[in-house]
């Protein structure tokens, strides 16, 4: 898997950390061949996509979308869109590094496109087990 990280924000964000957590997380789920396109936006621009494609007009911190369905080297896997600025604030609040809520996000993200979600009580403590397992191989 190819990951492509595409910085639309003001913000930078630890390009390193985040392909060493998408190669352990692609090691260990085995993804579908092809590409990752992890973009980073503001606030504006993911609330735009927020609206669009789930009807919720306010920003949010990561949206993932499913791309292709094949499974070759040409495909998109998907995308996920993070925005910096709710990053920042989920951070502060947190008590976190932001350099550790980013990797969360795209941690977060790239499960999505693999089919975890959070809608039930269930799933949303598989999903964040896996997240935690992923993160604290990167000591976060």
């Amino acid at each position: 898997m190819h990951v492509n990280i595409i910085n639309d924000a003001t913000r930078r964000v630890p390009r390193k950390h985040i392909l060493e957590l998408a190669t352990i997380i692609v090691e260990e789920e085995e993804p579908p061949a092809g590409h990752l396109n992890i973009v980073f936006v503001n606030d504006s621009f993911i609330k735009k996509l927020n609206k669009q494609y789930r009807n919720k007009p306010k920003a949010t911190d990561v949206l993932s979308f499913n791309i292709d369905s094949t499974d070759d080297d040409d495909s998109v896997l998907g995308e996920v869109y993070i925005s910096t600025d709710t990053a920042t604030k989920n951070a502060k609040k947190m008590g976190v590094t932001f350099r550790n809520e980013i990797l969360r996000l795209c941690c977060h993200g790239f499960l999505h496109l693999l089919g975890y979600d959070h809608e039930r009580s269930e799933d949303r403590k598989i999903m964040r087990a896996k997240e935690d397992y992923f993160l604290s191989k990167l000591g976060c």
